[in-house]
């Protein structure tokens, strides 16, 4: 089991994050949910990777949906959504952030992996789409004149390859988008310190180019296809095989709404001999939805609640 990790973000603000995956529904109750933190899903990753790309149109077509998703994703539409929930996403702020962040979530299940091993083929290409990476969360601070920190998240799915050429674009979206200001997130399945996981290729990515060497800022461990326990998403998530990542650089994901019935229970969230709620409070481990839908979000706050340094006591 993890040992406690109180390593901190090097010198970032962003605070213990609150992530929900969002794309379209329900904006207006992301205060009521707890939430500080959205990710935008899902947009094109080859799109990303043109070296003509240019930021300054908001209608440009570098920015679009990725397969599945819905056909408003646009640049237009990820800042009206960053200028319309600052306010919500800045209330839920975690201690140490003045206010909310927004990612630009490439990929996604639907989208597959022949992009992303295309991209990551070659270093000059994944030194473009780092650049491209990079220069969008520029224009969309500029043009959501700053009222939410910017950032990408990767959920690299369905690869062939083990993106060889990673640290060229780390190298390139570091270069104009410094760790301090602007998160990066990495999209993994939770299971991935098992050597026999499809993801266990990112251990040695994150061990490279992760928070130590400022390159990752959050690892996020995704949803079970099953429904799961606390006991049952500890055995992933506090993996002894994944202490080097300190606790605060990784977002533990739950079902939201959109599958209720599986949102996360006991037994090992409030009960047993190291519960899982009270450890994620006090090593400020962040909290992911999947994903964020219409209906009462009171569910979410209650977990949200009992996660989130500074939340409600957590009732052992």
């Amino acid at each position: 089991m993890r040992l406690v990790s109180f390593v901190p973000l090097a010198a970032a603000d962003f605070g213990q994050p609150v992530v929900a995956y969002y794309s379209g529904i329900s904006l207006d109750t992301v205060k009521a949910g707890g939430v500080n933190a959205l990710s935008l899903a899902f947009f094109s990753p080859e799109a990303m990777s043109d070296p003509r790309c240019d930021f300054t149109d908001p209608n440009t077509p570098c920015v679009k949906p990725a397969s599945g998703a819905g056909g408003q994703l646009g640049f237009n539409w990820a800042v009206n959504v960053m200028t319309t929930a600052a306010d919500d996403l800045a209330a839920n702020a975690g201690a140490g952030a003045s206010k909310g962040t927004v990612l630009f979530s490439f990929g996604g299940l639907t989208e597959g992996g022949a992009a992303w091993d295309k991209i990551f083929s070659t270093p000059t290409a994944a030194a473009q789409f780092g650049k491209n990476a990079a220069a969008l969360v520029a224009a969309a601070t500029t043009a959501a004149k700053g009222v939410v920190t910017v950032g990408i998240d990767l959920d690299v799915e369905g690869t062939t390859s083990e993106l060889p050429h990673f640290d060229a674009f780390i190298a390139a979206f570091r270069q104009d988008a410094a760790y301090e200001k602007v998160p990066l997130m990495l999209c993994s399945l939770s299971g991935l310190a098992d050597p026999a996981s499809a993801d266990n290729y990112k251990v040695g990515l994150l061990q490279q180019h992760g928070p130590s060497n400022k390159g990752v800022t959050w690892l996020n461990m995704m949803v079970n296809n099953v429904a799961s326990s606390c006991d049952d998403m500890s055995k992933f998530w506090r993996d002894e095989r994944l202490e080097f990542l300190p606790s605060s650089n990784l977002v533990l994901g739950m079902w939201g709404l959109n599958n209720a019935a599986w949102i996360l229970k006991d037994p090992g969230c409030t009960d047993g001999s190291d519960p899982l709620f009270p450890w994620m409070k006090k090593t400020g481990a962040g909290f992911g939805i999947w994903q964020w839908w219409s209906g009462d979000p009171s569910p979410i706050k209650a977990v949200v609640d009992q996660v989130k340094q500074g939340g409600a006591p957590t009732l052992v």
